[in-house]
């Protein structure tokens, strides 16, 4: 009983310590903040599930004509950056944060998943996109990469018929001569439909592989990352997949529940020996 009694507090005390974790108190400091007047209008929705409209002719970084559907249906997510590449400022530092958590992650453009960065810049051309991609490539370092690593211009229209799907909402400044416009990156499922959006010019390895692998319902990623998967769930609020306390709570009852019977079970077996040898 002593044993029993050490489980069950054993179990309270990882159920207090998982409901702590869960806990966020800062969760909702930002929940009254308000944009300067120049960025009103400019930004993200949230459009995950949307399934989009892939029908849409862009120019590929060789100069090619294209179809956006043509990156889909392979089997693989797609990660998504609206950007423009001659962006003096933000979109320097959005691409080098995803150069960053690409190479930390070790799924690789191409094999697991298809990288396209899509101009929102309607005067840009193959002039600006192929140097890009050249450099970029160098950068990541992969060889096998050059296959699943995109960089796409186009016209207005096509432009517009995929970021209004998308709803990210950007604006060209008079003033500045500048495209005034947030940052961040869309997954995708190889359906087309939106899985996952990150806000931010830095992203973390964890957030965008379990992303990938919820995107891809699990068809890439190791068993190591489904499971962690089971264990994470995407919080918008925070921008990143935190710690889901009820399938934690799940295990912990089903590691606890396991414990006490194979407790019950080895005092029935010497219980039942003890009986045996009382009638011989």
């Amino acid at each position: 009983m002593n044993f029993t009694k050490i489980s069950f507090l054993i179990f309270i005390s990882f159920l207090t310590s998982v409901n702590l974790l869960a806990y966020d108190p800062h969760a909702n400091l930002t929940k009254d903040n308000k944009l300067p007047k120049d960025l009103e209008g400019i930004g993200f929705s949230d459009v995950t599930g949307k399934q989009l409209k892939l029908d849409i002719e862009f120019i590929d970084d060789q100069g090619n004509p294209v179809k956006l559907s043509q990156y889909f249906g392979k089997g693989k997510p797609i990660l998504l950056s609206p950007v423009y590449f001659k962006c003096p400022t933000l979109c320097n530092y959005h691409m080098n944060g995803v150069m960053k958590v690409l190479k930390a992650l070790d799924f690789t453009a191409g094999k697991e998943f298809e990288y396209l960065a899509i101009s929102f810049n309607s005067k840009e051309t193959t002039q600006v996109s192929k140097p890009k991609k050249a450099v970029y490539l160098k950068e990541y370092g992969r060889k096998e990469a050059e296959s699943g690593f995109h960089l796409l211009t186009g016209d207005d229209d096509s432009i517009n018929a995929l970021l209004s799907q998308l709803q990210f909402r950007y604006r060209w400044d008079e003033e500045s001569k500048q495209f005034i416009h947030a940052s961040g990156i869309y997954v995708l499922t190889p359906s087309g439909q939106v899985s996952r959006i990150f806000q931010g010019i830095q992203f973390d390895e964890r957030d965008l592989k379990l992303a990938f692998t919820e995107a891809s319902e699990g068809k890439i990623g190791s068993f190591v990352d489904r499971f962690a998967l089971f264990c994470f769930q995407f919080d918008p609020r925070k921008n990143k997949y935190t710690i889901y306390a009820y399938r934690i709570m799940q295990m912990g009852g089903g590691v606890t529940l396991l414990v006490l019977a194979s407790f019950l079970f080895i005092n029935w077996r010497k219980i039942s020996k003890n009986n045996r040898q009382g009638v011989i």
